[in-house]
């Protein structure tokens, strides 16, 4: 994960990716509060300003997304990227708002790549 998160740092400083920052890797703290980012001496764009999370695996992914749902009762919405469409990924557990979050993302998503 942290090669992976170097390397996908490296190509956004080569310009590979248009449009945002990436950064990585960061710590949870470091990557959604601008506080624990100054505390610990974090200088970067993305400090504190994350708006996408991404995980090694599906297990981490998980354990964030549930606790974010039922800690900090965010708005959410489960889709995989990288396939050659969108995939709707919900839990059994989500609310009726999640899954239709989830399926107007997906449906975004796939607009966009036409």
């Amino acid at each position: 994960a942290t090669l992976d998160a170097a390397a996908l740092t490296m190509m956004s400083q080569r310009g590979q990716f248009k449009g945002c920052v990436v950064d990585g890797p960061l710590a949870l703290d470091n990557a959604v509060s601008v506080e624990a980012s100054r505390h610990k001496g974090i200088s970067s764009p993305a400090a504190g300003q994350a708006d996408i999370l991404m995980v090694p695996e599906i297990e981490s992914g998980n354990v964030i997304y549930k606790a974010m749902v039922y800690f900090g009762n965010i708005k959410s919405a489960g889709v995989i990227v990288g396939a050659r469409t969108p995939i709707v990924l919900t839990s059994r557990a989500d609310t009726p708002e999640s899954k239709l979050n989830s399926m107007a993302v997906a449906v975004l998503m796939a607009a966009r790549k036409k």
